[in-house]
């Protein structure tokens, strides 16, 4: 790159009035012209791209740039792309090794271009690696994009970060081709390309500056953006990556898309601010889909803003998924879909059910918010109480147990009572999980804009986490924090607990769910809560990242019940073995189980050796049963759990990106004794021989790790 790059030794600053950003000096400049030059007499420009997805380890959003932009002959021809996808660092461990990872991938294919795909849950990480890039490699021009690049954030990046050259603020095809066409032949002029924005020379805006890694920029510089990008009208015209674009992986975690926009306008959300919505051909969806089943996915994310907008498509959609697991083409595999509830016909209800019955692994999320009607108004957000429960019971309880209800902390309109109402009328649903979330004023969200409005006090960086609105002062947003990461935990890993407490709360005084949560985090208090971080993952990290069993317990048996006078043992020590199951459900959740080898009973022949896997416990109560009866129902009465020697196995089945789905199984007291003297003694796993088919079957025995 050494001759096609200059470096500014302008020492003075910036004048006040360049857009008010206050920069130091020197930056490396690059003039169009030189550009042109210096790519174009290149025979190849190489070109690195890079997402960190939180769901999936492929990047639809760059496979959509890269097969559209080699519709054009010269960038076909001249371009090579490599991409680099995976999920999102969860953890600072995690964090350091992609960092690494990504570091070497750079000095490998030396890039003359490398492309960050930007979004809420990554932009932290990408800025890090972005930095890093810029220190090593200053030459290097680093473009970001995504949906976390629009709004007051585009400037923010330029005045605050310095380490992106161009940012690309709106849907990329058109941008990217355009922007790679400029660098290869400096047609068109970089003031041309749409939807760009980029720090330019005073009256040259076809010039841009590509920063060196010090953060300086020189005098006589200005932050410029250009006009609105062009979208594509038709989105079929995007070639399938799926259809031969790009080579699939076996196994992989795919993002898909049936269609682009939204036709709601959430104050708080950006699919709606995009050109309507637009789909893909009904005939290129089904081969789409196809083609990725074909390819047994261990995951798969719909991205639609609004999957369910057109009721019979969505149906057409999922029968596809349900053909496939039907005549066993495809194996169970980890679905999430994102649907609004209310307009769930009996039709696609049906659909849904079957789906869920063929692949256990299924998760429907829907997004309630809030269930305050002034917070609805606000976020345009119509909401009924009687419409969303009545399209809730029109699901089957099958279905009901693989939902997920949202809820968002901090919305305008709501303050601790309303969030409170909202949390007890989805206690009231019965759903498999409550998420709660802390409102994020996202760069170009209606929001943003009626900020100042709304007296919403929020962090400019991301993730953009409101600090304190007209309704919620910010000892109030640090208090509702604390209530909702209790909210999600207890209902999710003690969810049957919580149904038999409430089954009492005339006795213990608690007016319902929120109530009782309420009491837990005024005693626990805020510090001992978030100071239970499940293995040192930030809050935004695992999806346990809180781990609040051992305070929870407790609470209730040194607190709740002594203070409502409850002493008869029988409900404390039947309470007592329901929490040991819960906790012991979640254990295996997050952190899987030890493996003990059977020698014994493994097969030669160079075949994988055999292990148990499998946690026991034994009870003095019938907590099976129980568990089993109390599906689907509301409060139950703990003394409904049978006094009868019971023995329970836990195991697991692999779930996506490391989440385990843990399984529980009542065997005998035989069969719990056969498989702790195979622990003790690995010779005595011979005595499981006779029962090894059906072990292996439910997991108990299964092939060891890295056999």
């Amino acid at each position: 790159m050494t001759g096609h790059f200059r470096m500014s030794q302008d020492p003075d600053l910036l004048s006040p009035d360049h857009q008010g950003m206050d920069m130091p000096d020197t930056m490396i400049a690059r003039t169009a012209t030189a550009a042109s030059a210096g790519f174009g007499a290149k025979p190849t420009l190489r070109v690195g791209l890079v997402a960190y997805n939180w769901e999936a380890d492929t990047s639809l959003a760059l496979w959509n740039l890269v097969t559209y932009a080699r519709r054009t002959p010269a960038i076909a021809e001249r371009v090579t792309f490599v991409e680099h996808c995976a999920a999102t660092p969860k953890s600072l461990m995690d964090e350091e090794a992609q960092l690494f990872f990504l570091l070497k991938w750079q000095e490998t294919h030396n890039f003359d271009v490398v492309g960050f795909s930007c979004y809420i849950w990554n932009i932290k990480f990408v800025l890090r690696a972005a930095k890093a890039i810029k220190e090593l490699w200053p030459q290097t021009v680093v473009i970001f994009g995504g949906q976390q690049i629009r709004g007051s954030y585009v400037p923010f990046v330029f005045d605050r970060e310095r380490c992106a050259d161009i940012c690309v603020c709106n849907e990329a095809e058109v941008t990217f081709r355009d922007l790679l066409n400029s660098f290869l032949d400096g047609s068109p002029k970089l003031s041309t390309v749409g939807g760009i924005a980029y720090m330019a020379p005073d009256g040259n805006t076809d010039d841009f500056l590509i920063f060196d890694g010090s953060g300086r920029v020189p005098a006589g510089t200005a932050y410029h953006e250009t006009a609105e990008a062009a979208l594509i009208e038709d989105i079929n015209d995007i070639p399938s990556p799926y259809l031969g674009g790009i080579e699939l992986p076996h196994g992989g975690a795919f993002l898909y898309e049936a269609s682009r926009g939204c036709p709601y306008r959430c104050s708080f959300c950006i699919w709606g601010e995009s050109k309507g919505v637009r789909e893909y051909e009904m005939e290129r969806v089904e081969a789409e889909l196809h083609n990725i089943l074909s390819h047994h996915p261990s995951h798969i994310m719909f991205c639609d803003g609004t999957f369910n907008m057109r009721k019979e498509r969505a149906a057409r959609i999922l029968e596809i998924l349900v053909e496939h697991l039907r005549d066993g083409r495809v194996q169970p595999f980890s679905l999430l879909l994102e649907l609004k509830l209310e307009i769930i016909d009996d039709n696609l209800a049906r659909v849904m059910d079957e789906l869920v019955r063929l692949n256990p692994l299924v998760t429907f999320e829907f997004g309630l918010q809030s269930a305050s009607q002034e917070a609805a108004k606000l976020m345009r957000r119509p909401f009924t109480e009687d419409r969303f429960r009545r399209a809730w019971n029109r699901l089957s309880d099958k279905l009901k147990s693989s939902a997920i209800i949202d809820c968002i902390y901090g919305l305008p309109g709501d303050g601790i009572p309303q969030f409170m109402q909202t949390v007890d009328f989805c206690y009231s649903l019965s759903p498999h999980r409550i998420q709660a979330f802390r409102l994020s004023i996202l760069p170009g969200s209606e929001f943003e804009r009626q900020a100042q409005e709304h007296e919403i006090r929020y962090m400019r960086e991301p993730n953009h986490m409101v600090y304190e609105t007209k309704w919620l002062n910010l000892d109030q947003m640090a208090w509702v924090e604390t209530f909702g990461f209790a909210v999600a935990d207890l209902y999710h890993f003690h969810g049957t607990t919580i149904k038999c407490l409430l089954a009492m709360k005339d006795q213990l005084g608690v007016d319902g769910f929120s109530d009782l949560i309420r009491r837990f985090v005024d005693w626990a208090g805020r510090d001992r809560i978030l100071g239970s971080i499940y293995a040192g993952n930030r809050p935004e990290g695992r999806w346990r990242a809180i781990d609040l069993s051992k305070p929870f317990e407790q609470f209730i048996q040194t607190r709740l019940l002594p203070d409502a006078g409850i002493t008869d043992p029988s409900i404390r020590d039947r309470l007592h073995d329901l929490f040991r199951y819960e906790v012991t459900m979640g254990r295996v959740a997050v952190g899987g189980l030890a493996e003990t080898p059977l020698p014994a009973l493994s097969a030669g022949g160079g075949a994988g050796e055999l292990a148990i896997r499998v946690e026991l416990m034994h009870s003095r109560f019938d907590i099976p049963g129980f568990i089993m009866g109390a599906h689907g129902r509301g409060d139950i009465d703990i003394m409904d759990m049978d006094e009868t020697d019971s023995y329970v196995a836990f195991t697991q089945k692999a779930g996506h990106q490391g989440v385990l789905v843990p399984i529980s199984y009542r065997i005998s007291g035989r069969m719990a004794g056969l498989i702790e003297a195979a622990r003790r003694d690995t010779a005595a796993g011979a005595g499981l021989a006779p029962v090894l088919s059906k072990l292996v079957k439910i997991g108990i025995v299964a092939e060891a790790t890295g056999s």
